[in-house]
């Protein structure tokens, strides 16, 4: 197993458990080896808006690097707020394979993130944005 990659999926759900506007948090899959690693999981944010997380990471020479990556938040209805993905559905973009879905139901290029840019989209557009609204 790649410590690297294990220390970075153990800091994804530190993250997202002890993050305030957190309101659950369910592992539906997990996997870490020698070469490589994901994490699934679905967010429940006290907005009730949900955000499912899929990221897997490859050990390259000693370093873990991010490979593919979904963020789908949508509103408690269903109804999509933003997705980024690197889904390879969109060759078109010039950042192909990343690239963004709004709720309009545009497909937008995106910003190929790395771990960091990963974590601080999740912590600024997602997070920050949930659509607070104050406990009951």
């Amino acid at each position: 197993m790649d410590p690297q990659i294990r220390t970075l999926l153990n800091d994804l759900k530190t993250l997202v458990l002890s993050h305030p506007t957190v309101q659950d948090v369910h592992i539906r899959g997990e996997e870490s080896t020698a070469t490589r690693g994901y994490l699934r999981m679905r967010l429940v944010l006290r907005s009730k808006d949900v955000v499912e997380v899929f990221v897997y990471l490859i050990g390259e020479g000693g370093v873990a690097r991010l490979r593919e990556y979904s963020l789908h938040w949508r509103q408690k209805d269903g109804a999509l707020i933003q997705r980024w993905d690197t889904a390879p559905h969109h060759p078109e973009m010039a950042t192909f394979p990343s690239h963004t879905h709004r709720a309009t139901g545009e497909v937008e290029p995106a910003v190929a993130f790395d771990w960091n840019g990963l974590i601080m989209c999740l912590q600024r557009e997602v997070f920050a944005s949930s659509h607070q609204k104050p406990d009951a």
